[in-house]
């Protein structure tokens, strides 16, 4: 024997399933309010023209020390428009602007052992990544490097630091301070300036 469906049970399921379909309309505002319920602005540009947008789940207790776990997203944008130039992720470390607004680099972690820096350009109103993984070429062998930028020295020109711990140890890691200049012909960077620091031992 088969069950039969009555005029009236399809009427109330298709009430049921309209139902539900508004409730999933009206909830799909609320979620995506809910994602972005605090932000903050940092580390912009000298023109004011850009600068670094943290986006909380929810409004932190210290604004100045937000607790990573709130953190949605962590991107470049434009002030005026904002418009995402370029997505930093959570675990960016030390963006830092040329004085004329047109350069920007900041240190990326890759795992526990590698920190590279990322050189952008500015043309307009974009910004072009440029060459990764500017370092000192070392003798050994390396199991940890990171490489952080420290300043701009003027556009085009930066200095970084470098520090390396070699396999073994033995008291052999080396820190560098290198300065690193554009070469529009090759569209890399060139090292013009090298020097490694005393140990802090």
């Amino acid at each position: 024997m088969h069950a039969r469906i009555s005029q009236s049970d399809v009427v109330r399921w298709l009430v049921l399933l309209g139902l539900l379909g508004c409730l999933l309309v009206v909830t799909q505002p609320i979620c995506a309010q809910e994602s972005a319920k605090f932000e903050k602005i940092r580390e912009m540009s000298p023109d004011k023209e850009f600068g670094v947008r943290i986006s909380c789940s929810s409004e932190p207790e210290n604004p100045d020390k937000i607790d990573p776990d709130l953190i949605t997203a962590v991107e470049l944008v434009s002030l005026s428009s904002k418009n995402i130039v370029v997505n930093l992720g959570p675990d960016y470390e030390n963006l830092i602007w040329s004085k004329d607004s047109t350069w920007f680099a900041y240190a990326l972690p890759s795992g526990s052992r590698v920190t590279d820096t990322y050189v952008y350009h500015r043309s307009g109103d974009d910004f072009t990544q440029l060459e990764t993984g500017v370092q000192v070429d070392v003798e050994g062998d390396v199991r940890n490097q990171y490489v952080h930028p420290i300043r701009w020295v003027k556009p085009g020109v930066l200095l970084l630091e470098q520090f390396d711990i070699f396999r073994g140890g033995n008291g052999k890691d080396a820190t560098y301070r290198f300065t690193a200049k554009f070469d529009e012909k090759t569209g890399k960077f060139r090292i013009i300036l090298k020097k490694r620091l005393p140990s802090k031992e």
